[in-house]
C-alpha cells in the first residue's frame, strides 16, 4: 500500500510571544492585517526581543487619525519617531487598512536599519527570479529585494512575489518570528517520493519536538542520515526552517521489513527553537537500495 500522509492533530499550549499584540488587530476578510496592527506586533516583537519600550503618555499624536485613543497609539509613536512609519501626505497613517506586502517589507527594512538587524547589500538576482519582479514599484524594490534574501517574503508561491497583496494573520506570525531568527526561506515542497513500502509515521508532536516511526516495507535496505527535512506552510506555501543543515554521510540502515523509532529535538536546531502553531513537515531521506528515496509527514501545532 502507497504511504499515506494524512494530518496529525496536536493539540500544544504555545506561549508566543511576538504575536502578543495582534490579537486586537483589525481584520478585514480573509484575515487580513491591518496597518496599524502590523506595527503593533512589530513593536511588541521588538519588546519582547529585549528593546526599549515607549512611554508614550503626554506625547503628540503621531499621525492626524491616530491620537491617544487609538490602540495603536504608543507602537505609533515609536514608529513614528525611529523612522520605521512615515504615514501618507497629509499626516495620516490610515490604521485600519489593510497593510500589503510591499509595505510590510519597507517597513521591516527600516526596522533592521535603525537596530542590529542585517541590511548588507544584496544582489537582487532572487527577486528577478519571480515573475512579477517587475510589478515592484520603485519606492519599495529596496525594501522588498532584502525581504526576499532575508527569508521574510510569504506570499505562497515560489513564482509570484504578489506585492500588493495583504499580509494574512498567519503572514504576519511567520514574518515576525523569521525577522530575528534569520528568515524561512522557500522552498520546493517536502520531499516524499511516494515509494510503497516505505512510510513514516508520526507518533507524537510538541512544540519543542517529535517523534516518528520510520518503516520500510520494501525488499530493499533503506539507508539515511541524521539530517532530516523541517518545514512550515504559510499561505499554500512550504517554508524550510532548518536551512542550514548539512548533508552528512549516511549513518544508518533500515533493513527490509524493520522499523525504526527516530526522535527528533527543535531545540537542537539553531534556526527553530519552539515551534510556534502552524501547519508543519518532516522529510527524511536517503538511497532505498541504489535509488533516492523519501518519506514524509505533515503535523499541525495548535
Amino acid at each position: 500500500m502507497r504511504h499515506r500522509s494524512g494530518w496529525i492533530v496536536c493539540l500544544c499550549l504555545c506561549a508566543c510571544l511576538l504575536l502578543a499584540g495582534t490579537a486586537g488587530a483589525a481584520d478585514t476578510s480573509g484575515g487580513a492585517v491591518s496597518r496599524g496592527a502590523f506595527v503593533d506586533a512589530l513593536y511588541d516583537a521588538h519588546v519582547a526581543h529585549g528593546g526599549t519600550p515607549v512611554v508614550s503618555e503626554g506625547s503628540a499624536a503621531p499621525f492626524r487619525d491616530v491620537g491617544s485613543w487609538s490602540p495603536y497609539f504608543e507602537a505609533l509613536c515609536w514608529a513614528k519617531a525611529s523612522g520605521i512609519a512615515n504615514g501618507y501626505s497629509g499626516g495620516t497613517f490610515r490604521p485600519d487598512a489593510p497593510v500589503t506586502r510591499q509595505q510590510a517589507a519597507v517597513m521591516l527594512y527600516r526596522y533592521a536599519q535603525v537596530t542590529e538587524l542585517e541590511t548588507e547589500e544584496i544582489s537582487g538576482r532572487e527577486l528577478a527570479s519571480y515573475q512579477d519582479a517587475a510589478a515592484v514599484p520603485a519606492w519599495s524594490r529596496e525594501a522588498v529585494t532584502w525581504a526576499v534574501d532575508r527569508g521574510l517574503w510569504f506570499s505562497g508561491s515560489a513564482a509570484q512575489l504578489r506585492p500588493a497583496g495583504t499580509v494574512t494573520q498567519e503572514e504576519l506570525a511567520a514574518m515576525t518570528e523569521a525577522l530575528f531568527r534569520g528568515g524561512l526561506p522557500a522552498a520546493e515542497a517536502p520531499l516524499d517520493t511516494g515509494t510503497e513500502g516505505l512510510a513514516l509515521e508520526l507518533r507524537q508532536c510538541s512544540t519543542t519536538g517529535a517523534t516518528v516511526l520510520l518503516k520500510n516495507g520494501t525488499e530493499e535496505t533503506f539507508s539515511y542520515g541524521a539530517d532530516y527535512g523541517l518545514y512550515r506552510q504559510i499561505n499554500g506555501g512550504w517554508y524550510q526552517l532548518n536551512h542550514d543543515m548539512v548533508v552528512i554521510q549516511v549513518l544508518y540502515t533500515l533493513e527490509p521489513g524493520a522499523s525504526q523509532e527516530l526522535t527528533f529535538h527543535w531545540g537542537d536546531l539553531e534556526e527553530v527553537g519552539v515551534l510556534a502553531p502552524g501547519t508543519y513537515r518532516i522529510s527524511q531521506s536517503g538511497t532505498l537500495g541504489e535509488t533516492p528515496a523519501a518519506v514524509a509527514e505533515s503535523f499541525i501545532i495548535q
